[in-house]
């Protein structure tokens, strides 16, 4: 890990790395076996409530129904309803700046013209939608993205011997195919193939929330599955905020594998016909069902999607979170 030099981000985690004790991804790894063992149980008991429901159904859990199912189950059911129901408010919209500008940062180098450039790898990706709120954004306010962009520059140069990968999927099937689990991780440097410790880093352009702890343990999870090793450290990367990094360990696992297994039978129920339960809170701003649903009253807020939506703790993810087959 010595002697490369990098940028301001890539400098954090390194000095994190050097004071971890890595007998703790050792003993990480040797317990998803036993996690991933004990999940298959609870998934295959879930995938049995579709028998006779829907043959040959595929249960999806990707990252963001999960988030959806831990704040209201009528909120997941929506969203998985009507996945295309409202572009993302403003604040939203910044989050998915500000992943593409680390992208881009990470890619090609230093960012001129933001709005420009974000245009343009949102037009290649196919999110054209995006790219109108974008146009919209811009026209009332011309640098509505600039101080993002800047904040961007601290993941300027990273080596390439950490192999740098972007938007890359992580995929758990269970029960035989029937249970599908997903997510699309920001940013992994290092990790097999490569001589560096494993680090998955999840980019966040709001406040500091506690779910943003749970949705890096369940990246380490589903990466540990993936590749066979827990990487060693996950972390959150707020724009002018020290990163917040965290040592992958035994529990971090057990307890993201406990609410996975939670929500895989949460959603099952669901599917099959339960009524789902209303928990009103800011996330009823941007649910399709805020309209008609008696509980979203007692919320008061901009209309969901609108580019004054002040909410910066919206995170919208446009269709395609549910990668896999």
């Amino acid at each position: 890990m010595h002697g490369e030099v990098g940028g301001a981000l890539f400098d954090e985690v390194v000095a994190e790395l050097e004071v971890l004790d890595p007998a703790l991804a050792v003993s990480a790894t040797g317990a998803l076996p036993g996690l991933r063992d004990r999940l298959e149980q609870r998934a295959s008991a879930a995938a049995a409530l579709l028998d006779g429901h829907e043959e040959g159904a595929v249960l999806r859990v990707p990252k963001s129904r999960l988030a959806d199912l831990q704040q209201c189950e009528r909120l997941a059911v929506a969203r998985h309803a009507r996945p295309d129901a409202g572009p993302p408010g403003l604040a939203a919209l910044r989050g998915v700046a500000l992943d593409r500008f680390v992208l881009l940062e990470v890619a090609q180098g230093p960012i001129v013209d933001p709005v420009e450039e974000l245009l343009s790898v949102l037009d290649v990706q196919g999110e054209l939608d995006t790219c109108d709120q974008v146009v919209a954004a811009a026209s009332a306010d011309p640098g509505f993205v600039d101080d993002l962009a800047a904040a961007a520059a601290a993941w300027r140069g990273v080596p390439r011997s950490w192999w740098p990968r972007l938007q890359s999927p992580a995929v758990a099937q269970l029960a035989d195919g029937r249970v599908v689990c997903s997510g699309k991780l920001d940013v992994e440097l290092g990790g097999v193939l490569t001589p560096h410790p494993g680090v998955v880093v999840e980019v966040k352009s709001g406040a500091p929330r506690p779910a943003h702890v749970e949705e890096v343990a369940l990246y380490a999870l589903l990466v540990g599955w993936r590749d066979g090793v827990a990487p060693s450290l996950v972390a959150r990367w707020y724009p002018d905020e020290p990163t917040a990094c965290m040592p992958v360990d035994t529990g971090l696992l057990t307890s993201a594998a406990a609410r996975l297994g939670d929500a895989i039978e949460q959603w099952a129920q669901l599917v099959v016909g339960r009524r789902p339960e209303e928990s009103p809170g800011p996330w009823c701003r941007w649910c399709p069902h805020a309209a008609v649903c008696p509980s979203a009253a007692a919320t008061a807020g901009p209309t969901p999607g609108g580019l004054a939506d002040p909410d910066d703790e919206v995170e919208w993810e446009p269709p395609g979170d549910e990668v896999g087959p």
